[in-house]
C-alpha cells in the first residue's frame, strides 16, 4: 500500500532550488506514480553526494502530467523536484511514498 503525497515545489527553479522527495535509503526505490499536480512545467532529477543535480535521466512533467515510476540514475543519494526556471506560479507534485 501507498500514500499519496503533494509537495510544493520552488519556483522558479535552478540547480539550487529544489525539493528532495528521497534521501540515500530510499532513493533506489524511485517515486511512484508521480503528477505534476502544479501550474509550471516540473523536471525529476537525482542529486550527487555534493548536493548537486544529475541531469543524465532528468524527466519533464507537463502540468496534468504523469508517469508510472521515476528512478534515479546511477550516483544519486535522493530524488529531487525541480520546477522550471521560465516559470513564477505555483509548483506542485504528487507521488507515492510507502505506507508502513
Amino acid at each position: 500500500m501507498a500514500d499519496r503525497t503533494s509537495v510544493r515545489v520552488p519556483c522558479p527553479g535552478n540547480g539550487a532550488n529544489f525539493v528532495r522527495l528521497t534521501n540515500e535509503v530510499t532513493t533506489p526505490g524511485g517515486v511512484g506514480h508521480p503528477a505534476n499536480t502544479g501550474d509550471c512545467e516540473l523536471y525529476l532529477h537525482g542529486v550527487d553526494r555534493n548536493g548537486f543535480p544529475i541531469h543524465q535521466g532528468l524527466v519533464s512533467l507537463d502540468p496534468g502530467q504523469a508517469m508510472s515510476w521515476y528512478h534515479a540514475p546511477p550516483g544519486a543519494v535522493a530524488i529531487a523536484a525541480q520546477c522550471s526556471v521560465e516559470c513564477d506560479m505555483r509548483g506542485e507534485l504528487t507521488y507515492d511514498t510507502p505506507n508502513t
